[in-house]
């Protein structure tokens, strides 16, 4: 992945296509998704912290390969860089912050027996649990954040710092003159 965008052939297509302005979303922190904690028996609170060691080593070379790629297309393209491993981390830190009551289970399907959040049937049959109030779960699924988190993720990338989005956020990103 992190040299597929560093490719020259794909920027030049994305050009000639039409693309100046172009975010890349790095990978969150997969080790504190349900799923992982539930597969890996991860205590409550706990993060497979292996994987996202590894989830941080491939964050900081596209990072790196963003800021290369500003540099080699010159000042007729810009290539943001979005961090939501950090904006996912702080929801995870400071969860109550956020809104959030619950970081750890998803609000669709079970955590522990690990269960899948699907509809067997029309749509008047439920055949998995459903929490009562989604906009508290930081995770829809055991794989997905919920709508409320991938709001805050979004208010983050529109509205962030460099340590969110570098080097523009995506609200300095529209406004920019090529």
């Amino acid at each position: 992945m992190v040299l597929s965008i560093t490719d020259s052939r794909y920027n030049v297509r994305l050009h000639k296509l039409g693309a100046r302005k172009i975010v890349i979303v790095d990978i969150g922190p997969l080790g504190c998704i349900p799923f992982v904690r539930s597969i890996h028996f991860l205590p409550v609170g706990k993060c497979h912290e292996e994987m996202n060691t590894l989830i941080r080593g491939y964050n900081q070379k596209l990072r790196t390969a963003v800021h290369r790629l500003n540099q080699e297309m010159g000042s007729g393209s810009v290539f943001v860089y979005a961090n939501s491993y950090e904006v996912i981390n702080m929801m995870l830190q400071n969860y109550r912050d956020y809104g959030f009551e619950n970081v750890n289970d998803p609000c669709c399907g079970e955590f522990f027996p690990l269960s899948f959040c699907l509809r067997i049937g029309d749509e008047n049959e439920i055949s998995t649990s459903i929490c009562d109030d989604r906009s508290k779960y930081l995770f829809w699924d055991s794989y997905h954040p919920s709508q409320a988190a991938n709001f805050i993720i979004a208010q983050h990338m529109l509205n962030g710092n460099e340590n969110i989005c570098s080097p523009l956020n995506v609200r300095q990103l529209n406004d920019y003159k090529l």
